[in-house]
């Protein structure tokens, strides 16, 4: 399955990647080399996030990589903490993903962990009560943020082989004052497919997927509250699909926050009806 604009000629779409690339590489050569990206890896990329994602990623892609690379070197986290959670990286460069066509799997890019912060702060949490759930967690940025507060457990969900054995060694590494919970549970599969457990929970994502994945977790998520009524809160950052969750009976908004033309620092979170307003 793909998205995006009909083909319209690899000659010209070669020729505009080839402008952007010249353009890029004389304009800013040192900042190509600090992303780590050549520019014919950045020309692969960014004909395939056009072909998967839209023609929007014609101008988003490398404002993306600029964006990311700007933010994580400006907070320092990897460098804080000795781990490897930040750059982006695209589904297609993962051996164990990349026969995968579906714009349901979305590039894999670490939320920067002061909007993790603000986002669980907003949240009244029971001490050692609530289990976080991060669906597509990648290399595990939110999961070492999210231990810093009193979770019962936390729990990475995440599809590729890949990330899923970095996200482990950044938790083997991670050291922090900080740090309330050390009950980790990663979890290599498909998220449509995750079973909640019986415990409150926050549920965590960072545009991992497409509209038909969101769909079938907050249909998981409201079955298991059916089964068993619990508190529960869905914290969704730069939320291109909010109108699932909107427009679900079972939740209701009880934050939202930053600016619509940062989508990728705007949140919202949900309670679920059994959850407790803030």
């Amino acid at each position: 399955m793909r998205c995006g604009p009909a083909d319209k000629g690899v000659t010209h779409e070669r020729a505009l990647a080839a402008r952007l690339s010249r353009k890029v590489v004389k304009g800013a050569r040192v900042d190509v080399n600090v992303l780590g990206r050549p520019p014919t890896q950045m020309f692969r990329d960014w004909v395939k996030s056009v072909r998967r994602y839209g023609p929007l990623y014609v101008a988003a892609y490398l404002f993306d990589l600029v964006r990311v690379h700007r933010a994580e070197r400006a907070e320092g986290f990897d460098a804080r903490f000795g781990t490897d959670t930040a750059t982006v990286v695209y589904p297609w460069t993962l051996p164990s993903i990349g026969h995968e066509e579906s714009p349901e799997i979305h590039a894999y890019e670490a939320a920067p962990a002061w909007l993790i912060r603000e986002t669980l702060d907003s949240i009244p949490l029971q001490p050692h009560m609530f289990a976080f759930v991060d669906m597509g967690s990648g290399k595990g940025r939110a999961l070492l943020v999210a231990s810093e507060f009193p979770f019962m457990k936390i729990v990475g969900i995440e599809l590729s082989h890949e990330l899923h054995r970095i996200a482990e060694e950044n938790i083997r590494r991670y050291q922090s004052a900080s740090q309330q919970c050390t009950a980790f549970s990663l979890h290599c599969m498909n998220a449509a497919e995750y079973t909640f457990g019986p415990e409150p929970l926050v549920l965590f994502l960072f545009n991992p997927f497409g509209k038909d994945t969101i769909r079938s977790i907050l249909a998981g998520l409201e079955a298991s509250l059916n089964a068993k009524r619990r508190e529960a809160y869905v914290v969704y950052v730069n939320p291109r699909f909010e109108a699932l969750a909107r427009n679900a009976h079972f939740l209701r908004r009880v934050r939202k926050g930053g600016v619509w033309w940062r989508p990728w620092s705007r949140y919202v979170v949900y309670a679920a009806s059994s959850a407790q307003d803030e």
